[in-house]
């Protein structure tokens, strides 16, 4: 289904050691559009999953539309969607539950309360992280500023992580200079904490940078490594543009290396969120209609 491309070693000390493989896709459905002539036509494009088992469905998701590089805030906005199979969503039917300036949202849910956060921007296009909480999941109240503006800089594609071993919590977030004249920097940024609150003064740490786009990060545990996925751009004849690639690590703040089986996706494919479900991997992502349009909907892919 997929290109392999090979395997990467490295030589530490006399030992050889291999890339590890991001485990196969054996599922990979349509699961999300957006509908015609509503706010969410055709712009579908990030897909957020905590399992809540409340008000009749185990899953509750939040999804965010694309309009990026765009100064109208009021057409950015979170909608919920529920499932009890992962499959069949219900959208709920006084969605949007926010109305502006809400990019990326990303939830965690944790004793009782749902904890998003998103990207909001301002006149300049610049991006800030902030976060906001409700207990029934839909009435979600003031924000709470995690990530402040930088002038000229990007702090945006939050995702939230509970870890099952430390069990602190992670944001991982994209921060960049994608607008910079010279010396453009996509770099991966994790906070650290114990408790949610703590975010708001946990000092980020890079991850990941790179001197070409590099944005998107999602991550999760499965098997004994923590696989953090990001969206990169291919402008070679061989794949389409936008491409999804892994790394591995054995702890969950540094350390990343490429898997042997990049690109894990590749036909314009980016925006995973990585979740574990029932002991098994999974992954929404953004496909691309078309790109010159972007137009969008969501997949989600099952692993071995």
């Amino acid at each position: 289904m997929m290109t392999i491309i090979a395997m990467q070693g490295c030589i530490i000390g006399q030992k050889t050691t291999v890339a590890k493989k991001y485990p196969e896709i054996i599922d990979d459905d349509l699961i999300f559009y957006g509908d015609k002539c509503d706010w969410d036509k055709d712009a579908v494009h990030t897909f957020s999953i905590v399992e809540a088992n409340k008000d009749g469905y185990r899953y509750w998701a939040y999804y965010g539309l694309d309009h990026y590089n765009v100064r109208e805030h009021h057409i950015r906005k979170a909608g919920l969607a529920r499932s009890n199979d992962l499959e069949n969503w219900e959208k709920y039917e006084y969605n949007p539950i926010i109305n502006d300036n809400c990019r990326w949202p990303t939830v965690v849910f944790d004793n009782g309360i749902f904890y998003m956060f998103y990207a909001e921007y301002n006149d300049d296009v610049d991006s800030r992280i902030v976060m906001v909480t409700s207990k029934n999941g839909i009435d979600f109240g003031e924000k709470t500023i995690i990530v402040p503006y930088e002038k000229g800089k990007q702090n945006q594609n939050p995702f939230i992580y509970k870890d099952p071993n430390d069990h602190h919590f992670y944001l991982f977030y994209y921060h960049g200079t994608e607008r910079a004249k010279t010396n453009k920097r996509w770099n991966i940024y994790v906070k650290k904490s114990a408790d949610i609150a703590g975010l708001i003064t946990a000092k980020p740490v890079e991850v990941l940078s790179s001197g070409g786009t590099m944005a998107a990060p999602s991550i999760a545990y499965y098997q004994g490594t923590y696989y953090l996925l990001v969206e990169e751009f291919n402008d070679s004849k061989a794949q389409d543009r936008w491409v999804t690639n892994a790394f591995y690590s054995d702890r969950i703040d540094g350390g990343y290396r490429r898997v042997a089986n990049n690109p894990v996706l590749w036909k314009n494919d980016a925006c995973a969120f990585q979740y574990i479900f029932d002991g098994k991997l999974y992954f929404t992502y953004s496909h691309a209609l078309k790109l010159s349009e972007s137009k969008w909907n969501l997949r989600m892919t099952k692993m071995e």
